[in-house]
């Protein structure tokens, strides 16, 4: 194994090889870890509570242009067939210019087709109407109580429609509605008390938008899509919190190690464990956490909900890309963060194409990697576009590896902090030399020990483009992006 990562050491571009660490250790730990943990924590499906519904559809006669009530007839069906009516009861009331009762709530599957199948009116809209009728079906019921209004126009009587709608809900009743057309949105918004309760569908999507309307009495999870058990706020943002920071933890002890191997260092050292543990522990939670957090109040609106969750994976990267600039050479906090987040995002992207087109198992799984791949070559790639002045350490007539230079100094010695490791059984000492940028010049500081061990008289050397030196048993040569630098 370690041989064949020497040999894509050799042959990849570090934003690959970077990509190719972060993808194994997203995955590694979400395969590991993060399904254990998600199976360990996850709550029994709750049953659905009994529900008391009204379908109450617009029958006006904007209704009767393109075919749009009967497409509503058809969707309304198969809303009813959908439901478990051993348990459920639902009522049919239409409105236009008078209210039409068609059937009172009922579990009877035929009796609801047909009340559906005959509702006509042709007239205006009296939608405040409606929704009295409706909540008076629904008043002494004890189940849980909703009303699904379909409508493509605005009531005639606003201001009589929007008191009779807030007295409904303070009855403790719920208005979902679905729009099409000429319906005003923002006043349906007002009407239901709450925007996620609004679903709009153009012609053709009707069916869509009454199995979304279905949806919001669900609670959502941001890494499953099946049913869930009733969790709580406080439990579901530790629960995907917990679960985000096992990958993050995955992701950037992988990408430490990688940048290790990188430089042909020992893979961790006890203190870049534990600090790589902790920090994207942290980030890890805190990015799971304010994703569900996003996510959660909108699950029931798709582009919102997928809004939430890209978020969250932006988050992870940006803490993950900034906790890197520690462990990187000279790889500027600012660009680490900017680098993370944008791997975040793009992996968020790839995560959630592969969850819409497989499972929940294999979606989390591959979609992990992915997320972990973008990751890790972000972070690698403004490296590489942000280089003004880099060592090439050639370790050998075939392999070399170029190290940025900035303020911090790349360290070359025997200690677990050199950058470049010199054995120390060779007798190096700790620290031998120190190459970095001070006032637009490159600087080769040798170590005060050196001059005790091999007799140097002058420590301080400044280097140009193109100047080769051998520290060590390795052979270093010195690169500039520009003539003079800043």
């Amino acid at each position: 194994m370690q041989n064949f990562f020497g040999q894509l050491r050799q042959k990849l571009s570090k934003p690959i090889l970077f990509g190719i660490y972060g993808a194994v250790g997203c995955f590694g730990a979400a395969t590991l870890l993060g399904e254990a943990f998600l199976a360990l924590t996850k709550l029994p499906p709750t049953p659905r509570s009994p529900q008391a519904i009204v379908l109450l559809i617009d029958c006006s006669g904007s209704m009767n242009e393109n075919n749009k009530l009967q497409e509503a007839k058809l969707a309304a069906q198969s809303f009813v067939r959908r439901q478990n009516l051993s348990q459920n009861r639902i009522a049919v009331v239409g409105f236009g210019s008078k209210v039409h009762s068609a059937t009172s709530l009922t579990s009877d599957i035929t009796t609801l087709e047909q009340a559906i199948s005959g509702l006509a009116d042709g007239g205006s809209t009296r939608m405040d109407s409606g929704i009295s009728a409706a909540a008076q079906e629904l008043k002494s019921n004890s189940f849980k109580r909703n009303i699904l209004l379909f409508t493509d126009g605005v009531p005639d009587a606003k201001f009589l429609t929007s008191p009779i709608a807030q007295w409904v809900r303070f009855q403790g009743m719920n208005i979902v509605a679905v729009a099409t057309d000429g319906a005003d949105t923002g006043y349906l918004a007002e009407i239901t008390g709450n925007p996620s309760l609004v679903f709009y569908a153009s012609s053709g999507q009707f069916e869509q938008a009454f199995q979304e309307a279905e949806k919001v009495i669900y609670s959502s999870q941001l890494v499953e899509s099946g049913a869930t058990g009733n969790y709580g706020l406080v439990y579901s943002l530790l629960r995907i919190g917990g679960w985000t920071a096992l990958l993050a933890i995955g992701t950037s002890l992988a990408l430490i190690a990688g940048q290790n191997h990188y430089l042909r260092r020992r893979l961790l050292t006890p203190s870049e464990g534990s600090i790589g543990t902790a920090g994207s522990l942290a980030a890890g939670v805190a990015a799971g956490a304010i994703g569900q957090l996003l996510f959660l109040p909108v699950a029931s609106i798709p582009i919102l909900a997928l809004g939430g969750r890209v978020i969250g994976w932006t988050i992870l990267g940006t803490f993950l890309g900034g906790g890197m600039s520690f462990f990187v050479p000279n790889l500027e906090i600012r660009r680490a963060l900017q680098a993370g987040g944008i791997g975040g995002a793009a992996g968020a992207i790839g995560f959630l194409l592969v969850s819409a087109t497989s499972g929940d198992l294999v979606g989390r799984l591959v979609g992990a990697a992915i997320v972990g791949f973008f990751i890790g070559l972000a972070i690698a790639l403004i490296e590489d576009l942000s280089r003004r002045a880099w060592l090439i350490v050639h370790w050998t007539p075939t392999e070399q590896t170029p190290i940025n230079l900035g303020t911090t100094p790349v360290i070359f010695g025997s200690s677990e902090d050199a950058h470049i490791y010199l054995r120390k059984d060779l007798g190096y000492p700790p620290v031998v030399a120190k190459i970095y940028l001070e006032s637009g010049k490159i600087i080769m500081q040798f170590d005060e020990e050196m001059q005790k061990l091999k007799g140097m008289k002058i420590l301080r050397h400044e280097l140009a483009n193109g100047d080769r030196r051998k520290i060590g048993e390795v052979m270093i040569e010195v690169k500039t992006a520009m003539e003079k630098l800043p």
